[in-house]
């Protein structure tokens, strides 16, 4: 890992290809991925308290979210951002302690680079996982309430019926997130990760996660799993946006209470979503954490900083990553939004931004 001369932002090309069939979501689908414990948890309306206040003094697209520095071993110090997987058109905007933090950083670790794989390929994944065998229907698999709920919900959605009848349970259900998601104004090609990538200049790109092991993950959940996924979406249908928005102003305010509460609440409270938490979060971060330890013990990466993205559902609660490092000795310091909104120049602070 060396650290650029001359860090320069290149451009990559992660639109979203649109058309009829679901196979071409696929951007969508894979940064939406985190977004899976949100939607199906949010069920509760909490008010979003003091960090209103921090909202109020943001501009629409201005950001202080959750970061975190953690060091301790004998390898790299991480600098690690909870990011969200969405956007507005013109992006986020990111304050300028995080921007400081990538530019001093020799690397930058992401959840999954879409960019790796060509689209085609990953269209060919999804349309191998994503669709049922030949002669097999949702109709004929579900409950009658529940294909009574697909009907109701995508009567006036622009997924047709007939097409939906052929996917797995879990495409579907992304599919559905997705275009709740846009509906509100918001774009999977916004996200955290796609907006880093695309300053990531020279620096290397180390993925945790490959765009074809994301697919594969999703496509061999347990079917239980994937049918008490849609099932939960499907009747949530009429409150996603209210929930998304929640969440994208927890996360721009940085109100980790608030986000605990909207990803984690049903977890807590109903016991039939603990396999899928344990699928879709739990034994993912318990992955991640193992690789991220790898770079905090490298001796051959002494001294050096490593930008980390990861979802910030992995970084807060029981059984996060945070904790799991915490737990085996490492230092963890949450940046301070007094410290997010400082500028430095040459590791002097010259100011704190508005």
């Amino acid at each position: 890992m060396t650290k650029p001369t001359h860090p320069s932002e290149t451009t990559l090309p992660t639109r979203l290809q649109r058309g009829q069939s679901a196979t071409r979501r696929t951007g969508s689908l894979l940064r939406g991925l985190a977004l899976i414990a949100l939607l199906l948890s949010a069920q509760g309306c909490a008010s979003l308290g003091d960090p209103q206040a921090v909202l109020d003094e943001l501009g629409p697209r201005q950001t202080l979210p959750l970061a975190w520095q953690i060091s301790g071993g004998t390898g790299a110090s991480l600098y690690i951002l909870g990011s969200i997987h969405l956007g507005p058109a013109r992006g986020w905007e990111y304050p300028p302690g995080i921007i400081g933090a990538l530019e001093d950083s020799n690397a930058l670790v992401v959840e999954v680079n879409v960019n790796e794989l060509p689209s085609e390929t990953i269209q060919q994944l999804i349309g191998h996982y994503g669709h049922l065998p030949p002669g097999r229907s949702l109709k004929r698999t579900l409950s009658p309430v529940t294909w009574a709920l697909i009907e109701e919900s995508l009567a006036e959605s622009s997924i047709p019926l007939n097409a939906a009848n052929r996917l797995q349970p879990w495409l579907l259900s992304n599919l559905i997130i997705m275009e709740a998601i846009r509906r509100e104004n918001y774009f999977a090609d916004q996200g955290t990760e796609d907006e880093f990538i695309r300053r990531a200049g020279a620096r290397s790109i180390i993925p945790l996660e490959s765009p074809a092991e994301q697919i594969a993950f999703l496509g061999t959940l347990p079917r239980a799993t994937q049918e008490l996924y849609l099932l939960d979406t499907l009747n949530h249908y009429g409150e996603t946006g209210h929930f998304v928005n929640l969440y994208v102003n927890a996360w721009r305010s940085g109100d980790e209470r608030e986000l605990k509460k909207l990803i984690f609440d049903s977890y807590v409270k109903d016991p039939s979503f603990e396999p899928f938490f344990d699928s879709i979060i739990f034994d993912r971060n318990e992955r991640m954490s193992k690789q991220l330890k790898v770079l905090l013990d490298a001796d051959q990466h002494a001294g050096e900083s490593v930008f980390v993205i990861l979802g910030v559902a992995h970084m807060i609660g029981e059984r996060s990553i945070r904790e799991t490092l915490a737990a085996q000795g490492y230092r963890i310091h949450r940046v301070t939004r007094s410290e997010l909104r400082r500028v430095y120049i040459n590791g002097d602070v010259v100011a704190d931004h508005p």
